[in-house]
């Protein structure tokens, strides 16, 4: 299943299918111009699995384990 998208994430105007474009797994995203794609890529995008070290459940040696 291939998804298409005209509408560009950065400017949210329409972009013409001859525009530069993006492929991210079965989505293809269009892009108004190579600005708007660079932006695009430039954008930092949050992934919790590998990002995100320590957190409340999950305590290192720097802060302790003990929480009484």
């Amino acid at each position: 299943m291939n998804i298409t998208t005209t509408l560009d994430p950065i400017t949210l105007q329409d972009a013409p299918k001859t525009g530069p474009h993006l492929r991210e797994g079965d989505l293809d995203i269009y892009f108004v111009s190579d600005d708007s794609l660079a932006a695009y890529q430039d954008l930092h995008v949050e992934r919790p699995g590998l990002d995100l070290e320590h957190n409340l459940d999950n305590p290192t040696e720097e802060y302790g384990t003990d929480w009484n």
